[in-house]
């Protein structure tokens, strides 16, 4: 039983990252729709220190640094922790359940 719940947390954790690298990745890297989205810009006017770290993210994705660059540099730091959590949490999650059985 303990392998088979292992087993099945893999493959959600394998199905689930397709999934979500396939719908990042569609995600045009150029689009108008991702410009705005800082409310800190929106109400004040100024760029924050977070300023086009979604699109940053997005052309990391797409592998291209140097656009990811040009809309944040410190995409370089936050994007390898972002991918650090994000493995980290998922590890917990199917090494939780080899525990419960």
């Amino acid at each position: 039983m303990e392998t088979q719940s292992k087993t099945t947390k893999i493959i959600l954790f394998i199905i689930a990252n397709i999934i979500l690298l396939t719908a990042l990745y569609i995600i045009p890297t150029n689009s108008s729709l991702l410009e705005n989205l800082c409310i800190y810009k929106l109400i004040l006017g100024k760029e924050c220190w977070n300023c086009g770290m979604t699109r940053a993210f997005l052309a990391m994705i797409h592998f291209d640094l140097n656009t990811a660059l040009s809309y944040n540099n410190k995409v370089v730091i936050v994007f390898p922790m972002a991918i650090v959590i994000y493995l980290n949490t998922w590890y917990k999650y199917i090494k939780k359940g080899q525990e419960q059985n």
